[in-house]
């Protein structure tokens, strides 16, 4: 049987990428990986649709949260 996790590990790296499509607005993927983590296990955020302001802050709110 496995013993369920306490704590999890600190964020070990992460990786934004961001792009604009003409009339759709600002497009970001997310994802960090923990030390415990592989990429593929890790969660990712997608966020589309946003303003230039909206995608600072997105960014911005999940990266305080996360780290």
């Amino acid at each position: 049987m496995e013993q369920r996790r306490l704590f999890r590990l600190a964020v070990e790296a992460g990786t934004i990428t961001f792009g604009h499509e003409p009339g759709q607005g600002w497009r970001v993927v997310m994802a960090l990986r923990r030390g415990d983590e592989a990429w593929e296990e890790c969660a990712r955020e997608i966020y589309s649709h946003l303003t230039t302001v909206e995608l600072i802050d997105v960014i911005e709110r999940h990266l305080d949260a996360h780290l």
